[in-house]
């Protein structure tokens, strides 16, 4: 105990009397006096440091000596290592959980529902962030929740931060009949239909080509009798599509540059599309840019009234 630091001081020659008086009354181990100019400087043991805390004169602590030296350079450091192990792991905390969901879009009513409906799908805060297929699914499900009230949404992660965006959807103006075909727009394989009007010509599962007839405005009753019926519906196939994208090549972080090509291309699919399949091709680098290709089945409405084959005779 008695070898385990000393701490030195330094005291005005003026007041060394008062300083040896103090000493002798608490019995301090005082070591190593000596005399530099007008000062003096002297050791006592650490662990007496408290009881030299009653001497009512000025005087200065210089620094500690021996085994207690260390000890409290050590634990200093420690703190100093705690605190970057604290950083580090809260960055690594962030960077797999939710800590803030924001809504963008301009109806305060959905965006609260919104909220609800997202924590049924577990997208609430300090929940592990979503993978791309996970993203996927939460979409989807809320596109057709809110199909009638919302053109066009999209679901994406920045960092730590859920975003969820949408633009409202316009107000229909009143509808007139309209006896116009329905046509496929792209080529698909039928998944279902949503036909309100109108003589489906095609079946679930059948693949169509752009072009081709899907619900007609002609029917003929038991009784032979041809009839000119408005059509009005939708009809919904699984698409193939490729996209691709490119950034300038500036030696960023590749999974960053990953990241930003995807939701480039996704911005750029179909508003009402819904993804199905979302895989890579091809993720080419040259000197002056990157590039990604994506292969996607969305499933889309690719009924379009009056632009067929029969539209061209």
């Amino acid at each position: 105990m008695m070898n385990i630091g000393y701490d030195l001081y330094a005291i005005s020659q003026q007041d060394i009397f008062l300083l040896l008086r103090h000493v002798k009354q608490k019995k301090l181990k005082l070591l190593h006096l000596r005399k530099k100019d007008d000062m003096y400087f002297f050791y006592i043991p650490t662990y007496q440091r408290h009881q030299l805390k009653d001497f009512n004169q000025p005087y200065e602590y210089i620094k500690t000596v021996g085994f207690l030296k260390y000890v409290l350079n050590l634990s200093k450091q420690y703190l100093n290592i705690i605190g970057v192990l604290c950083f580090f792991i809260s960055v690594i905390v962030c960077s797999y959980y939710i800590f803030d969901i924001q809504i963008i879009g301009t109806m305060p009513q959905v965006n609260q529902q919104m909220m609800k409906d997202l924590k049924k799908e577990k997208v609430d805060l300090f929940q592990p962030l979503k993978s791309y297929e996970r993203l996927n699914e939460i979409l989807t499900y809320l596109k057709k929740n809110y199909k009638d009230k919302i053109e066009y949404m999209n679901v994406y992660q920045v960092g730590s931060v859920f975003h969820v965006e949408y633009t409202k959807r316009k107000q229909d103006s009143i509808k007139k009949d309209d006896f116009r075909n329905l046509y496929a727009k792209k080529d698909g394989l039928i998944a279902y239909f949503d036909v309100d009007s109108g003589l489906i010509q095609v079946k679930k599962n059948d693949y169509v080509k752009k072009g081709e007839l899907l619900v007609s405005n002609t029917i003929v009753s038991t009784q032979n009798e041809t009839r000119i019926i408005p059509v009005e519906g939708h009809v919904y196939a699984y698409t193939f599509n490729q996209f691709e994208a490119s950034v300038k090549n500036v030696n960023q972080d590749q999974g960053e540059v990953f990241y930003q090509l995807l939701l480039s291309i996704r911005s750029s699919l179909p508003s009402d599309a819904i993804i199905d399949k979302e895989n890579v091709l091809q993720i080419t680098k040259t000197r002056s840019k990157i590039t990604l290709k994506m292969h996607y089945t969305l499933l889309e409405d690719i009924a379009v009234k009056g632009e067929g084959n029969e539209e061209s005779h």
